[in-house]
């Protein structure tokens, strides 16, 4: 008879992790609370921004890692490869120096050569170009993780310690501080789209330090358009319970005054906004650790999407004892007691 497995949670994070334990032998149950890619959580949406470009090795390595995972399902639609632009405050040297380090692909267009790739932009100081990037078709990659799975919507779940099997792993998003006590806060990002020339157009990352002030990205939307948002926009604390996303007008005013700046040739009327969830871990690392014998994931911080497969994959190992990559050590619950 085949062990059990309970994954608590519906998202990117949970779906990628029943796949993994499924593909190890498991009978898995997963338990969700709303249905799969509810707007009220953090993985709804067409799309998702996917790179190796970060500041720190272990980022790298990791998002290496996830793109092959992404590959493994073997889905092509799942993946649409663009390349990734970014400027900004000098983050971009950190990126380009860890890229170095971890000898991933990378080079340094001036103005004039980021605009012949991205003619609706006008970027005003020299980019870094990272080709391993572009969007993850997220609504497509739920249906996908999901296939085969026994999903369970509508089930919320009381107390995780409770299921009955063999290995239980929540990952429950912007509700995991319900079941652990972790340090986390729930916010809501504002998204938007605008019509794009084709989905072909590069990724952008604005680190900062520009015409306007905050830092967002873009990225292609297949048959949508152009998605645009203000990473950490919206820091005041947001319940998960609550049942609607509002949308704020502030930050699509933000959102506009940016795509003015730096797409003057996207600067049309926003043909679509929506609010979404991200879970907050104070230094913007994931949790990945067990607690009384429970896998917990989650903490995605704004960043999570792109790792969900291989999340999922080292969540799988890690209720096997298995070894995880040295890079885990950092997504640890212990770092949370040294402060």
């Amino acid at each position: 008879m085949p062990r059990r497995a309970s994954v608590v949670g519906a998202g990117i994070l949970g779906l990628s992790t029943a796949r993994a334990l499924a593909a190890d032998g498991f009978s898995v149950t997963v338990h969700e609370q709303h249905a799969v890619g509810t707007p009220l959580g953090g993985s709804p949406g067409p799309s998702r921004l996917y790179r190796t470009s970060y500041g720190e090795a272990d980022y790298v390595r990791l998002g290496r890692m996830a793109i092959e995972e992404w590959k493994r399902l073997d889905d092509p639609r799942l993946l649409v490869p663009t390349g990734l632009l970014e400027v900004g405050a000098g983050q971009t040297t950190l990126n380009a120096e860890a890229l170095a380090a971890c000898g991933e692909p990378f080079d340094w267009l001036d103005p004039a050569q980021a605009t012949r790739r991205f003619p609706e932009a006008r970027l005003r100081e020299p980019a870094l170009y990272t080709p391993d990037a572009g969007a993850v078709r997220a609504d497509l990659a739920l249906e996908r993780l999901r296939r085969g799975l026994d999903v369970r919507e509508g089930e919320r779940i009381g107390d995780p310690r409770e299921l009955e099997a063999d290995v239980v792993c929540v990952c429950a998003g912007g509700w995991l501080s319900r079941f652990f006590d972790l340090p986390l806060r729930v916010q809501l990002e504002q998204v938007a789209y605008v019509a794009a020339a084709d989905d072909l157009r590069p990724s952008c990352i604005d680190h900062g330090g520009g015409i306007v002030p905050g830092v967002y990205y873009a990225l292609t939307t297949p048959g949508v358009g152009y998605k645009v948002a203000e990473d950490d926009g919206q820091p005041a604390p947001f319940d998960p319970d609550r049942p609607d996303r509002p949308v704020d007008a502030a930050g699509l005013d933000r959102l506009r005054s940016w795509l003015a700046a730096t797409f003057p040739g996207l600067n049309g009327p926003l043909i679509r906004s929506e609010s979404c969830l991200y879970t907050m871990t104070p230094d913007r690392d994931f949790i990945l650790d067990t607690i009384d014998g429970i896998v917990v994931l989650g903490g995605d911080s704004g960043h999570a999407f792109k790792f969900g497969p291989l999340l999922g994959r080292l969540a799988a190992d890690l209720a096997q004892d298995r070894p995880l990559p040295p890079q885990c050590a950092r997504f640890r619950i212990e770092r949370f007691a040294r402060g």
